[in-house]
């Protein structure tokens, strides 16, 4: 594999899965994947075939949310194995064992990042919300598994068919701004650029904040705001168009500036500055209010994001759902890259 087909199969994973978003979103950067390998590369479409057994990427590109059902800190955990064949199963299930939800690592610390979006950082200016095993670190790990430079009998219990599902599903994380950016707050509620002597208070990649956008005229809840970034907004951007037919059109028009360049190793820091400055804008279109500080705590407790009015501008839910139609189409072209 490390030969002819790593370094095509890797590119393609890279191209399909380059968005997060809750199911919908994933599940159609997968469709596009496979329809993009299906046409480009049908060797590698075979490999990928044989490792996950016949399941398409888009399927398994849900699979690392799935397996949280299954953790010892659920109230009530899932005895039941997924509807996938079972040694696929399988190891997935040890590789949740490996980095168990309350571990040190977690499989849960892998979906993401937490750069401070107060500034102009990058991802390598600093260390405040960055990890050993966040999204950037756990992409080339997976990627070193497939080239065959990590053995398959690794730590993290991540084997070849492992690190295939794995990338189909972090490499959409990595290109969700709320999973990579996040906001910090100081004691008195405030946003602030944190440092590594006064971490202050994070917003948990949008978790612990309620969103509020412009409805009719007036503000209203929209949830969640990282909830609304994972779904709401793919959503907005497709509508009830079947997920088919918005993959077979995003895979068919090459979108502009899509190709990464470099070494394959050195993408998910790329992919992760590429979407900083979204992240950013997330978190600038919106004041903050109500930012709620309990002492002890290294997250805000709760607060309010308000949307801010436009003289002249484009409403949030506009902005953010244009933008995620043009990065799930750039996404879903990267598939064209090679790791030689």
């Amino acid at each position: 594999m490390k030969s002819l087909i790593a370094a095509p199969l890797i590119a393609v994973l890279f191209a399909g899965s380059a968005y997060a978003y809750g199911p919908r979103g994933h599940h159609l950067v997968g469709a596009v994947a496979d329809r993009r390998l299906a046409k480009d590369n049908k060797p590698v479409a075979a490999k990928v075939k044989q490792l996950l057994e016949g399941l398409t990427l888009e399927r398994v590109a849900t699979l690392p949310d799935e397996i949280k059902s299954f953790d010892a800190c659920d109230k009530k955990p899932s005895t039941s194995p997924l509807q996938i064949p079972k040694r696929i199963n399988d190891e997935l299930r040890a590789f949740r064992e490996a980095n168990p939800c309350d571990g040190h690592p977690s499989h849960h610390d892998f979906h993401y990042t937490d750069v401070p979006v107060f500034g102009d950082d990058k991802y390598a200016d600093g260390k405040v919300g960055r990890s050993d095993f966040d999204v950037v670190h756990i992409i080339p790990f997976c990627i070193r598994v497939l080239r065959g430079d990590e053995p398959e009998t690794n730590d993290r219990g991540i084997t070849k068919s492992v690190a295939v599902i794995l990338l189909a599903h972090y490499l959409g994380d990595i290109h969700q701004p709320l999973h990579v950016g996040a906001e910090y707050f100081n004691a008195d509620g405030q946003p602030f650029e944190p440092t590594t002597t006064d971490a202050g208070f994070a917003d948990q990649g949008g978790n612990k904040l309620t969103l509020f956008t412009f409805f009719k005229g007036k503000l209203a809840s929209a949830g969640k705001f990282h909830g609304y970034w994972d779904g709401q907004t793919v959503e907005n951007a497709f509508g009830t168009v079947k997920d088919s037919t918005v993959a077979t059109r995003l895979a068919k028009t090459e979108p502009a500036n899509w190709e990464l360049t470099g070494d394959v190793d050195t993408w998910a820091e790329k992919m992760a500055n590429e979407i900083l400055p979204i992240a950013h804008e997330a978190h600038e279109r919106l004041a903050f209010k109500r930012i709620k500080i309990t002492s002890g705590d290294k997250d805000v407790t709760s607060g309010r994001a308000e949307e801010k009015r436009q003289t002249g501008g484009t409403f949030y839910a506009l902005w953010a759902a244009a933008t995620v139609k043009q990065e799930i189409q750039k996404a879903g072209w990267r598939d064209r890259k090679s790791v030689v």
